[in-house]
């Protein structure tokens, strides 16, 4: 007998049984889609993460030189660790692509503002063009940008701070650092942050009068030294520090040091990929509850059926074709139960990762997971029964 007729023979017993079939199908469901759920948004969640702390995704390898000083009190003085010479001695490394100081970060500008007297940190945003839609008022313009104009939008949540409400703070004013910014419009603001979300910006102001009032210089702490494509990371760093502390302005004073952006990243990726190892591997015990629960439902299918394998076998069925209809038997309910499971577990992430503002990352593995998973569960916890059904005496079963 072929297996398209054994499979044939499978689907018709397993339709026999539908509220039996449907609570097995539901258990393997349940443990595909809590693994692909979990899968979906732990990946999402490394890459956002890994974005955030790459700001992009340049493929560049940047690593950062610090400075350690010897003498505390270094420390706390206004002398600057690295010079223009520093920056040329570095340039002339091999597999160096180019070295400067740190640009001063204009993503996370911090600002201090009094709401009923106390002191308050709130994020700014710099803006060229337009702001955000405001609820009320009107956006921020290329044009004030230009002229440099002390105006500004912010979000509604601040505007309920200081001054009670949206349309009080319309035309008020926004005190940072002693410079006086016309509240011009309102943007709607969130009154909680997502455990995994950015911080989103409280004010935005033009760009060009932010760089015009207020005197954010280079940080001369540090250097950024982005490398050449295809070099060593290693053995570069190594070649930097050694020339920074034969040719360093500081070199008498304390010594030079890698922070390597791309171990940073990488060490996280690592951590977190474990992490939702970890978890999808908790989620799968599920699965194994299943793949009992699948062996139960053969054992007494095969022992309801033995006048069936009794006449099978009188017809001539060998013991080869009575186990591979039980074995079908279990693969296709398992497999159905494992497309069904990812189709639902992929909702689910969608869903959940809505509501707590986290990416989905779909992968290929993840398909290639829910069918190789249900299909195997659906073979090893299918043989037992099946060997059963196949090995049960001709004449036993005809009684």
């Amino acid at each position: 007998m072929n297996i398209y007729v054994n499979w044939r023979t499978a689907t018709k017993a397993i339709l026999k049984n539908r509220k039996r079939s449907l609570l097995t199908i539901f258990g393997i469901v349940i443990g595909i889609a809590s693994v692909i759920t979990i899968l979906s948004i732990g990946r999402g969640f490394e890459k956002e993460t890994l974005r955030n702390l790459t700001n992009g995704e340049s493929d560049e390898v940047n690593i950062q030189v610090n400075y350690a000083p010897s003498n505390d009190s270094l420390s706390y003085s206004s002398l600057d660790y690295f010079t223009d010479v520093d920056i040329a001695t570095v340039k002339q490394v091999e597999g160096v692509k180019s070295a400067n100081y740190p640009d001063p970060d204009y993503s996370n500008i911090y600002k201090g503002i009094y709401i009923k007297g106390k002191k308050q940190n709130k994020q700014v945003s710099l803006i060229n063009d337009l702001g955000k839609d405001p609820v009320i008022g009107r956006q921020l313009t290329a044009y004030e940008n230009e002229t440099l104009d002390k105006v500004a939008m912010i979000d509604s949540v601040t505007a309920k701070e200081m001054y009670g409400s949206a349309e009080n703070a319309l035309d008020r004013g926004i005190e940072l650092d002693s410079h006086l910014f016309k509240i011009i419009g309102i943007y709607q603001g969130s009154e909680s942050e997502s455990l995994f979300s950015m911080p989103e910006s409280n004010i935005q102001i033009p760009k060009k009068t932010y760089l015009h009032y207020f005197n954010d210089t280079a940080e001369k702490s540090s250097l950024t030294v982005t490398l050449e494509k295809g070099v060593s990371p290693s053995s570069v760093t190594t070649d930097v520090i050694e020339q920074l502390k034969e040719k360093g302005a500081m070199k008498a004073f304390g010594e030079y040091q890698v922070f390597d952006t791309a171990l940073l990243t990488d060490g996280i990726s690592k951590i977190l990929r474990t992490i939702t190892v970890f978890i999808s591997a908790v989620a799968g015990i599920s699965l194994f509850i299943a793949g009992v629960g699948v062996m139960n439902m053969m054992y007494i299918s095969v022992s309801e059926r033995t006048k069936e394998i009794g006449i099978r076998r009188a017809l001539g069925a060998t013991q080869n074709s009575i186990r591979m209809q039980f074995l079908l038997e279990g693969v296709t309910l398992t497999l159905f139960g494992g497309i069904v499971g990812y189709i639902v577990g992929i909702s689910s992430a969608y869903i959940i990762g809505s509501n707590i503002d986290i990416p989905i990352s779909i992968e290929f593995s993840t398909v290639f997971l829910a069918i190789s998973v249900s299909t195997g569960i659906g073979l090893i916890f299918s043989v037992m029964p099946a060997s059963a059904a196949a090995k049960k005496d001709l004449i036993e079963t005809l009684r």
